[in-house]
């Protein structure tokens, strides 16, 4: 019998006593509910280092246990500040310290989450994960969004949290009833707070750390559109765990785009629970220097006539290292299932790695599932193409690596969105020759 080694994360600093200390003077019905998160994440086994899931990414990569948990949040009178706050029916707004609330929207409520959880039963997290439930357990910023049966209505959720060497906790549950449609975009930013420069040492490196877990359930005929932007500060570290679950008729379409933070370890899975169901998820990152971007897909299909398809495009540069974990679950009796992956990676240049690892898990028939996957770097003859019709070699690069993630950020509706991710990517090959 092989004992797994443990991957490194240190998460005894997470004990009962901590969660005390967190909820104090929270209503009982609120500790209830941190109370089943704490009970499951205790029960869960630490990630271990031969972990498929964990391997390229050790706990190393992850010191939690040196920076301290933040308070939780204040409300605040503030006005938005958000960029493109006035295109939104609804924005809320977060720093360290405060967090305030703007709606407009009458099909759509916004509550802080111990508010929300107050007025809800306790039970068990859907969701037997790790981090997930150190995430409902110990949240430090958390709310509750439901969109009614109604117009479209589109919210903005800025998270900004300073470098200033604190552990936030961000937590969303998001309730789409049937028949509605909301439109989320969600900006997560790392404020710099004292010096940027980056060495090789990550415990001094880390400046902010973010262990985030968002939910989502899409009722019966209902849309979900979400944007997820990273913009971390270079010295972040960032665990986040999102997962969906899809009713009959219901869709889901997501774009997950990261650009920021030192290390990243990301896991989106949605669940097409119910027939008719369909999901679309898309993602865009561009790692640079030694950033370390780590993501997994889940497109679970757990009811038949569901579809699910996802499209992620990744580069890196530099040192850096991306790896793609993707996994289409069939389970019994999910027939007439239509679920495709594919991710594509671009290696600007030697030193640089992207790892792709699309998987299949499939449980029934009568159905149809496959995945691909591509790495490689620009195409020499495109760029001879183009430098053979007067374009200066770099700026053939250019071209080519902003054309290529062009069919991710054209699946974004929001215009000043698009325009948000065009400006990250030029950035990223700014000294890209």
């Amino acid at each position: 019998m092989h004992t797994l080694e443990p991957t490194g994360f240190d998460l005894a600093r997470f004990d009962a006593a901590a969660l005390a200390r967190l909820s104090a003077g929270e209503p009982a019905a609120v500790l209830s509910h941190r109370a089943a998160a704490f009970e499951l994440f205790s029960a869960l086994p630490v990630p271990a280092a031969r972990d498929e899931e964990w391997r390229h990414s050790p706990g190393k990569l992850f010191p939690c246990a040196a920076f301290a948990l933040a308070a939780p949040l204040r409300a605040s009178g503030a006005p938005p500040t958000a960029d493109w706050h006035e295109d939104f029916d609804a924005v809320i707004d977060v720093t360290d310290e405060t967090f305030s609330l703007h709606n407009r929207a009458g099909s759509l409520d916004i509550l802080p989450l111990a508010e929300a959880l107050a007025a809800l039963p306790a039970g068990v997290p859907q969701h037997r994960r790790k981090f997930a439930a150190l995430g409902q357990a110990f949240w430090t910023a958390g709310f509750f969004i439901r969109a009614r049966a109604g117009a479209p209505v589109r919210l903005l959720v800025n998270w900004r949290f300073a470098a200033g060497g604190k552990l936030h906790m961000p937590r969303l549950v998001v309730a789409v009833e049937p028949d509605a449609h909301l439109t989320l975009v969600e900006r997560f930013q790392g404020l710099e707070r004292g010096t940027t420069s980056i060495s090789k040492d990550w415990k001094a490196d880390a400046a902010l750390a973010v262990i985030g877990a968002h939910e989502f359930h899409v009722g019966a005929g209902a849309t979900l559109e979400r944007v997820a932007l990273h913009e971390w500060h270079a010295a972040t570290i960032c665990i986040a765990e999102d997962a969906a679950v899809v009713a009959e008729r219901g869709r889901a379409d997501w774009v997950t785009a990261v650009f920021g933070g030192r290390a990243v370890k990301l896991t989106a899975g949605c669940d097409v629970a119910g027939a008719g169901a369909a999901a679309h998820l898309s993602g865009l990152y561009f790692a640079d220097g030694t950033q370390h971007v780590d993501q997994r897909t889940l497109q679970r299909h757990s009811s038949p006539d569901t579809t699910s398809h996802l499209l992620y495009k990744g580069a890196v540069r530099d040192q850096s290292h991306s790896i793609y974990q993707g996994l289409i679950q069939a389970a019994r009796g999910a027939v007439r299932v239509d679920a495709y992956q594919m991710n594509r990676n671009l290696v600007l240049n030697e030193g640089a790695r992207a790892d792709s690892l699309p998987a299949l898990e499939i449980d029934a028939d009568d159905l149809k599932c496959s995945h691909g996957s591509a790495t490689g770097n620009l195409d020499p003859e495109q760029i001879f193409y183009l430098r053979a019709r007067g374009i200066p070699e770099a700026a053939a690069r250019h071209l080519l690596i902003a054309a290529y993630f062009e069919e991710v950020i054209g699946k974004v509706s929001h215009a000043g969105v698009q325009e948000r991710l065009r400006a990250a990517v030029a950035q990223k090959m700014e000294t890209l020759s």
